[in-house]
């Protein structure tokens, strides 16, 4: 007869959860603090073109990191200690970006870029592990329902953080304002990390030793046609995954700038737009993580990627800031169903045994466009203009997005593969 299990066995799922609900609830307020970088940065004196770099060089970085990172990972059994000193080292720089005021330089602005630059080294290793451990301990029935709940928890915490951040930074004096609130965010990033060390992750099994190869480019483009054989739902994914960000990527740093020096937005502006993005996320988890139970990750992801792209090309056509709130909430009341089933489908394709591999391979295709996409955008825009840039990189996108209908990979569904549809 076969032995019953302890309850505390039976369990461990459920507290896994539990404290990743958690983590990310204090996690989201150093993320509300890390939304005003930028406008950090150009209140410290940085130009546009520096505002490009605070997005394209940690995708340089990225792009260089996350192969390595993959491969190191991939051969030791136990990744939570290097993950967790990894992410503390992270969210230690949001910290030291609270000194940069204090500098003996005259250019604060670019040294807050490349602080923040540099710091987001570690931020890339911890990315490609966390991702990799997040699919070994939650089973793939409840992903849906768990990264819905920790997100609505994440974008509910990010709503009040951002508007009280934006409230606090534009009736305080400057650069104090900006000083209290990283150093609150780094606070609460410090509670993050106790609940991460409450997860009970399986040690992963490392594959046998075999000789080191080199990693160059030309190996990993080999590697990534043979994957055109063997692992055709991964090209896929890869392939429609950079034709649809290739616009979003180019105008990323487009939108502060816009906000900002175009349409004259304050930080309580920027606060109040970010509250009503996030509570729109929260919304938008709710509702899509039952849509996906209801049709499946492919579903939803054709559905609601093919649409993202117009909330750039709606906001370089409207130079209103009140109007600009409505499309903002629209588009994060869209862009969970994105994430959610994108996110799903990234897990459930890349097969088990070299997840992290994988997901380097990924990461490291992902960075690549987004390393060079927002320096084109920055440059495009000093010749033509915020605004057109804007519309250009939303057109670019609702083209890109369109492969997912175009060529869909043949991995099905959760719930179809369980219904046997």
């Amino acid at each position: 007869m076969r032995e019953a299990l302890a309850p505390q066995e039976l369990d461990i799922p459920e507290r896994n959860a539990r404290n990743l609900n958690s983590e990310v609830f204090w996690a989201a307020f150093l993320s509300a603090a890390a939304a005003f970088n930028a406008p950090f940065a150009i209140r410290l004196g940085a130009t546009n073109t520096e505002i490009g770099l605070l997005s394209s060089i940690p995708a340089l970085l990225a792009l260089l990191v996350s192969i390595p990172a993959g491969q190191f990972l991939n051969r030791r059994a136990r990744r939570m200690p290097l993950l967790i000193r990894s992410l503390f080292v992270y969210r230690l720089g949001f910290l030291l970006a609270a000194f940069i005021p204090w500098l003996p330089v005259a250019q604060k602005g670019t040294a807050l870029i490349w602080l923040l630059i540099a710091f987001s080294i570690p931020a890339h290793f911890f990315g490609v592990g966390w991702n990799s451990m997040l699919a070994d301990v939650i089973p793939e029935t409840n992903r849906a329902r768990v990264f819905a709940i920790r997100n609505i928890l994440a974008a509910v915490a990010v709503t009040s953080g951002i508007f009280l951040a934006g409230w606090w930074l534009e009736r305080s004096v400057f650069p104090l304002n900006y000083q209290v609130m990283y150093v609150i965010g780094f606070t609460a990033s410090l509670i993050s990390i106790y609940y991460i060390l409450k997860l009970q992750a399986p040690d992963s099994v490392a594959p046998p030793a075999s000789p080191r190869q080199p990693v160059s480019f030309r190996s990993l483009w080999r590697g990534f046609q043979q994957m055109t054989t063997h692992q055709p739902d991964f090209v896929r994914l890869v392939v429609n995954t950079l034709a649809y960000g290739v616009g979003l990527w180019m105008i990323g740093p487009l939108y502060v700038l816009y906000f900002m020096r175009t349409l004259g937005a304050a930080e309580g502006w920027l606060g109040l737009n970010g509250m009503l993005g996030s509570l729109a996320s929260a919304i938008g988890y709710y509702l899509w993580q039952r849509v996906i139970i209801r049709w499946g990750e492919n579903r939803v992801l054709k559905w609601t990627i093919s649409v993202i792209g117009l909330y750039p090309v709606l906001v370089g056509l409207s130079p209103n800031l009140t109007l600009i709130l409505v499309w903002s909430a629209l588009n994060n009341l869209i862009a969970p169903g994105v994430s959610l089933s994108h996110f799903n489908m990234v897990l459930k394709i890349c097969p088990e045994a070299e997840r992290p591999v994988y997901l380097g391979i990924y990461t490291t295709i992902m960075n690549a466009g987004a390393f060079v996409m927002p320096l084109l955008g920055v440059y495009l825009a000093n010749r033509f203009g915020l605004a057109p840039m804007l519309v250009a990189g939303g057109v670019l996108c609702l083209v890109g997005s369109s492969l997912f209908r175009i060529r869909p990979w043949q991995t099905p569904d959760s719930l179809a593969a369980r219904r046997g549809l």
